[in-house]
């Protein structure tokens, strides 16, 4: 009896709740699929099938069955007593019915429950779960293909100071990804080249700087040609040189902005002054019209060669005919074949560097013999300076080819495009046995066919330099050429990968992983473009020979002041252009001569070897009372019948007649 008076008085709402929760559940059984056939094997699975086979029954059985248990209760606890059991089962269903006319918007949110915990499992818990197992299960293989996304998230570059793992007997190249160094014993540095590949603000004068700084530490000669120029490197390769006491580093800044001054034309036989100068005047062969107009020059220099002191302002005079033994004839046929040889010559002039006289000229060969540091600024966009800075590399090829330097000498070069010759491609597998490695820098690899001298044969100097150069340092690539030549280079590696994986859409809507996985086994690059087009600054992928390549972490050498290059002394001589002396047009001579007073003091003037040729014959001929004859002035006609008439703009080179 008591549990019929709680039934009763609980039906509403109590009861009313939980029967429209019980037809949700229902409902939601009856229309989501959950029992159906599967190929579950297992007693535990079986099991679970049994289970919910048992639960939907007891469900849909549950509420007939709990209002004729009522029923029989209300039966038995009034003895028997049909029209009490009727009675209390029609209270119990009145109470029912007040429960739905009260409370009918509560009944349908219960009922509606069970489906919306239904379609939330479906549509977002059950695709989490999914994801969750798959990325936390067991798999045979981890390997995976190169994602961009990922590399830009995984690498960072890491500061150190590079001093701190030198090595007498190695070259320090960097740090690995674990942060051990990475060393090339000597030995095998000094036999190989390297190129240096990146864009700007990437790495490559930061990675530079650590070999030089090392190569002055280890008494080799060191070379360096700026092109950009360097906010660093010189004052890196000036501190290293105070700090392992070696001599200042030799300037020389073609600019005339620091100090320095470089004679491209004087030092070497006369062959290899000769192709000097047909090289940084464009005198050699093109294929086009003009090769008629340039063999001419080429040989009215070699008409010069004998008389030629290698300086520019003798060339210049000797290219208007200023000497003893050039006739009125050859002069005439001088300037009317030397125009490209005038015009470059007085264009090399411009430059206050170019303009030095043996003397004050650096001595290439004993800067090379000695094993100096040397350190050169040159220009990106100035093409005379360039055209000087391609005449000291190749007197310095040209040196190192007639016997081999005794001192280990390490050049680099930065920018080298803009001063790359088909001399230096052709040089580089010479050189090593020479004694000379080089470090020849660049941006991309398309660079070396974009050369400034369209003359030269680009894709032979690009493929002369990557062939006989082993080492190569990339840093980030900004286009996908050199990311996937690069690339190539490091070789390739198998990886088991995920070929194919299953998903499926559930009910609700939403996508599962499925258990099934197909691997396969694909090739791919060591270093992939993925990770060379993402690389932060300082951070490289490095090729050796027999040695797998890897990524190179670098960092600055650490300097004290920045002190920069020295400015130029102030010099009072400064080479006249040619251009200024051929508009000048000729004086009378006696307009030459300038008027002095008697207690004025005449300086003495130290005059060239040519100059004081002119002067003894002219005044030989002036002296002579039978040299006019004809309008013409002459030489002796007893002791030199077959001299050639001489010469009166000779007169012009006699100052303070």
């Amino acid at each position: 009896m008591d549990l019929l008076r709680f039934v009763l008085d609980n039906t509403n709402p109590l009861l009313a709740a939980l029967a429209a929760l019980t037809l949700g559940v229902l409902l939601v059984l009856s229309t989501s699929g959950a029992v159906r056939e599967t190929d579950e094997t297992t007693a535990f699975e079986l099991f679970l099938i049994w289970a919910r086979r048992a639960l939907i029954i007891l469900l849909f059985t549950g509420l007939p069955l709990f209002a004729a248990f009522l029923f029989v209760l209300a039966l038995v606890a009034s003895d028997n007593d049909l029209s009490f059991a009727h009675q209390y089962m029609d209270l119990w269903m009145q109470e029912v019915a007040d429960a739905i006319a009260d409370l009918w918007w509560s009944l349908v949110v219960v009922l509606l429950f069970p489906l919306t915990v239904r379609v939330f499992a479906l549509r977002f818990l059950r695709p989490f779960i999914s994801s969750w197992v798959r990325k936390f299960r067991v798999r045979q293989s981890g390997d995976a293909v190169s994602d961009v996304r990922v590399e830009m998230e995984k690498l960072k570059a890491k500061d150190f100071d590079p001093h701190r793992y030198y090595k007498n007997e190695a070259m320090f190249l960097g740090l690995d990804e674990c942060g051990k160094p990475v060393y090339m014993d000597d030995v095998t540095f000094r036999k190989n080249h390297l190129k240096i590949i990146g864009p700007s603000q990437t790495g490559k004068g930061v990675g530079l700087g650590v070999l030089l700084d090392q190569a002055i530490a280890k008494g080799w000669g060191v070379w360096f040609i700026d092109l950009k120029p360097d906010d660093f490197i010189y004052d890196i390769m000036r501190e290293s040189c105070e700090r392992n006491k070696r001599s200042p580093p030799t300037l020389l800044d073609f600019n005339g902005i620091g100090p320095g001054s470089y004679a491209p034309f004087v030092s070497g036989t006369a062959r290899e002054r000769r192709e000097r100068v047909v090289k940084a005047y464009s005198l050699a062969d093109s294929g086009q019209q003009a090769d008629f107009y340039k063999r001419n020059e080429r040989e009215v220099l070699d008409f010069l060669m004998p008389l030629w002191d290698g300086t520019l302002p003798h060339l210049s005079a000797l290219l208007r005919g200023k000497h003893p033994a050039i006739n009125d004839h050859q002069r005439q046929w001088i300037l009317s074949n030397s125009g490209s040889l005038r015009s470059n010559t007085s264009e090399f002039s411009q430059l206050e560097a170019l303009c030095a006289e043996r003397s004050n000229s650096l001595d290439v060969k004993s800067e090379l013999d000695a094993g100096r540091v040397v350190y050169v600024r040159s220009h990106l966009k100035d093409t005379v300076v360039r055209k000087g800075t391609v005449a000291l590399l190749d007197e310095l090829i040209q040196i190192a080819l007639r016997a081999p330097i005794q001192q280990p000498i390490f050049i680099g070069i930065d920018e080298c495009r803009f001063v790359v010759s088909d001399t230096l491609a052709d040089a580089l597998a010479t050189v090593l046995s020479k004694n000379i490695n080089l470090g020849l820098c660049y941006q991309s690899v398309n660079d070396l066919l974009n050369l400034p001298d369209k003359s030269l044969n680009a894709q032979s100097i690009k493929t002369g330099i990557e062939t006989n150069t082993q080492i190569t340092i990339s840093y980030r690539a900004n286009d996908f050429d050199t990311a996937e030549w690069v690339s190539g280079l490091t070789g390739t590696t198998a990886k088991t990968v995920t070929k194919l994986e299953k998903v499926e859409i559930n009910q609700g809507g939403a996508e599962e992983w499925a258990g099934e996985r197909s691997v396969g086994q694909v090739e791919e690059q060591l270093i992939t473009p993925n990770q060379l087009l993402s690389l932060p600054p300082r951070i490289g992928a490095i090729i050796r020979p027999n040695v797998l390549s890897s990524l190179l972490y670098t960092c600055w050498v650490p300097v004290t002041e920045f002190k920069g290059m020295p400015a130029r002394p102030e010099t009072t001589h400064r080479a006249e252009p040619l251009d200024s002396r051929e508009a000048a047009q000729p004086q009378p001579l006696a307009k030459k001569i300038k008027k002095t007073d008697s207690t004025d003091k005449i300086k003495p003037v130290k005059l060239s070897a040519d100059e004081e040729a002119a002067i003894s014959v002219a005044l030989a001929g002036i002296l002579d009372s039978n040299a006019f004859n004809s309008g013409k002035l002459r030489t002796d006609k007893g002791s030199q019948d077959d001299s050639p008439a001489l010469d009166l703009s000779q007169l012009d080179d006699i100052e303070g007649l």
